[in-house]
């Protein structure tokens, strides 16, 4: 089912473009599996070249690795020949600035050098020359390696096959930095030597970017000990071999572009001047005003004339569409007038029978119901006043006037009752304002009876969509004692109030306060 659905809507997305984007797919697609086969061709090719290229930066990084393990490896057979030597030779025969120019002349860079004979101290050395006591320490291997701690120096030491030091050795940086560019290549790239935890720079003349592709590639030195880095950027396609990469794509794309270009020309051109003229057209314009076509497709010029006779049918029927609504507006306000005058004249009958009344109880129980009425009207009116606009009932003039009327028909006990409000401007469907309206006239009401001298109205906003409608008074606090029929009636009410509007009613005793959230749409910016 879920496959179908995927289907119908992929065909539901397709069928919504326009006529040059669907001939555009079409014809990409056809000719796609072509163009696909060409690309591969030409990728593989441009995949040969790139290995070929990683394989040249390779061999690269290769022969200058050769370069440098010939130049230690030369440095070692010397200083153990030298070694030799200077052990055959009696102390007093031993001329050590001869032996280190001589071992110096035979390096294939210059360099510092200690050598040591078989003796346990230094026997000959370089001038300024001492090695690191930690390269001196025999590790297991014939000999030792590492650069120096400022990166300026590649450090190495000879031991004997009994682990005692037979020399030591320290080549410059900058010798090792021509030593290992050969003459005739380029010489932007970098090369960094490493031995594990320090490295030392050699060349640093490659400059990265987003339109360069780097290659990169490592050698292995003095038995892994040391690595040699390369970094350096690709050799740049020749514009043949771009062309041969390209030409696959640019012949798909130029081959689409060409139909397109067609197909917009001829059809969807004059299809968006028409739509054009439909979208310009406004209620109460006599026709379309269609431009002319040139195009040879007689079935747009057949369908411009037949959006003409369609506009003229729509115009028709909103005209009698908004005859209708206007009749429709009129029926419902005058419903609404007719049911606030019906209730204001039950609302005096109520009024006349109270006046009449020879017993209080009567008398106040028609007040009681002439209330309630009155509420009901005090809704009707202010749904009716808001019709036109449609945002729904306006909860401050409702509660404003609804709490005039309360005052008015409040009796003798609670004359002198105050009503204060602070409403906020908010609107309400009108099953709410009902709801609200009965509440508020309940709570005002029982604070009247119960003697309470004042009730404060509030409403303020609350979560999004509601209110916080809440009422104040010192009747509705816990050590106010009332009659125990009327409070058990006007707590079943109040919930019952609260239920229909959807919320729970939250009753704070101690400072006699009932506030609960009501749904609201609108609110009216000051």
């Amino acid at each position: 089912m879920n496959r179908e659905t995927e289907k119908s809507a992929r065909a539901s997305r397709f069928s919504e473009l326009s006529t040059g984007q669907k001939m555009l797919l079409i014809l990409s697609a056809g000719l796609l599996p072509l163009a696909a086969l060409a690309m591969l061709a030409s990728l593989q090719n441009a995949r040969e070249d790139a290995q070929r290229r990683s394989q040249d930066v390779q061999t690269r990084v290769e022969l200058k690795a050769q370069r440098l393990y010939w130049t230690l490896s030369r440095a070692a057979f010397t200083m153990r020949a030298a070694n030799a030597t200077l052990a055959e030779l009696s102390a007093g025969s031993v001329n050590c600035d001869t032996a280190i120019r001589r071992l110096s002349d035979m390096q294939i860079v210059p360099g510092r050098y200690v050598l040591y004979a078989g003796q346990d101290r230094p026997l000959c050395a370089s001038p300024g020359f001492t090695p690191s006591p930690d390269l001196l320490q025999y590790k297991g291997q014939r000999s030792a390696v590492r650069i120096s701690d400022d990166a300026q120096w590649l450090s190495f030491a000879l031991f004997d096959a009994e682990g005692r030091i037979e020399g030591a050795g320290q080549l410059a940086r900058p010798a090792l930095s021509d030593l290992t560019y050969i003459p005739g290549t380029n010489p932007t790239f970098d090369l960094t030597l490493t031995d594990g935890q320090r490295s030392m720079v050699l060349r640093d003349q490659f400059k990265d970017g987003p339109l360069v592709q780097t290659v990169r590639a490592v050698a292995p030195l003095a038995g892994g000990r040391l690595q040699l880095r390369i970094a350096l950027a690709a050799t740049p396609l020749t514009f043949s071999e771009f062309l041969m990469t390209a030409l696959p794509l640019l012949m798909w794309l130029f081959s689409a572009a060409i139909v397109w270009f067609i197909v917009d020309r001829l059809l969807v051109r004059p299809l968006k001047r028409m739509q054009y003229a439909v979208a310009a057209y406004r209620p109460g314009d006599e026709g379309l005003d269609l431009p002319r076509s040139r195009t040879p497709a007689n079935e747009i010029r057949e369908l411009g004339a037949a959006f003409d006779r369609v506009t003229r049918t729509i115009a028709s029927h909103e005209a009698e569409l908004e005859a209708a609504v206007e009749r429709q507006t009129r029926l419902v306000r005058e419903v609404h007038h007719r049911v606030k005058n019906n209730l204001q004249v039950v609302a005096s009958l109520l009024n006349l029978h109270a006046r009449g009344a020879t017993n209080e109880e009567v008398s106040a129980a028609y007040a009681s119901i002439q209330r309630r009425v009155d509420a009901l009207a005090v809704v009707h009116r202010n749904h009716y006043a808001e019709l036109e606009e449609n945002r729904g009932v306006s909860l401050r003039s409702l509660i404003s006037e609804l709490c005039a009327n309360l005052r008015a028909t409040a009796p003798q006990t609670a004359t002198g009752m105050a009503i204060r409000l602070d409403v906020e401007p908010y609107y309400a469907t009108q099953d709410v304002a009902v709801s609200v309206a009965f509440l508020v006239t309940e709570i005002i009401e029982y604070a009247m009876f119960c003697g309470g001298k004042s009730v404060t109205v509030t409403l303020a906003g609350g979560d999004k969509g509601t209110a916080r409608l809440a009422l104040e008074s010192d009747a509705l606090k816990a050590e106010v004692k009332c009659d125990e029929a009327l409070t058990d009636r006007f707590t079943r009410i109040v919930t019952g109030l609260s239920r229909q509007l959807r919320s729970a009613i939250e009753r704070d005793e101690e400072n006699g306060r009932y506030a609960l959230d009501i749904a609201v749409v609108d609110k009216l910016e000051r």
